[in-house]
């Protein structure tokens, strides 16, 4: 594939890219109900879902450095001594789960971002939220997967390629960032 062909399949991708409106008042919303947004994926999705908790965390914040009310967000994908303990101890199928266990409380927030929606640790994630009392977000690709079945809310790309789908999720946290800072109350 050529540069010209790449762009035009993100531009056409990125058209057809739907989300559940809902997502943004429930983001917007997070810091007036006291909810924590966590956010978890694994190998690119990781390292986005990195991007998107320092972009919820500062960039989504109008007058970061004199606003305290700020939107609290934690990246299940970060604590490597915790995720290399589980992964050896239990099984890598753990990692997001027992975070959650020790760290979520019933109406916070759980964004979890696959491409193909299938991965085993967002889909266990995914189900303890649902029965635990979060409120569950996929941001997937491909067919949505099994994720998308679970989430309360969902944003999808409708295509198999990880790259594209990823470019699309990335732009997805940046618009989200921006949204909330223009839009937001704090």
């Amino acid at each position: 594939m050529d540069w010209e062909s790449y762009k035009e399949l993100t531009k056409e991708k990125l058209d057809e890219f739907t989300f559940d409106k809902e997502i943004l008042s429930v983001l917007r919303n997070s810091i007036k109900n006291g909810q924590t947004i966590f956010v978890g994926g694994n190998g690119g999705s990781a390292a986005m879902a990195q991007h998107y908790v320092c972009d919820l965390s500062k960039g989504a914040n109008k007058d970061w450095l004199s606003n305290n009310k700020r939107y609290r967000a934690i990246c299940l994908s970060s604590n490597l001594g915790y995720i290399t303990a589980i992964s050896n101890d239990e099984h890598y199928d753990e990692v997001f789960k027992q975070q959650l266990i020790n760290l979520a409380k019933p109406n916070d927030i759980l964004i979890l971002i696959s491409s193909s929606g299938n991965s085993t640790n967002v889909v266990k994630a995914a189900e303890w939220g649902r029965k635990n009392g979060l409120v569950v977000i996929g941001i997937t690709g491909f067919t949505g997967g099994r994720l998308k079945e679970l989430a309360h809310y969902s944003a999808h790309v409708n295509h198999d390629d990880y790259e594209i789908c990823e470019n699309i999720h990335d732009a997805f946290g940046q618009f989200l960032a921006m949204y909330l800072k223009q839009n937001g109350d704090v």
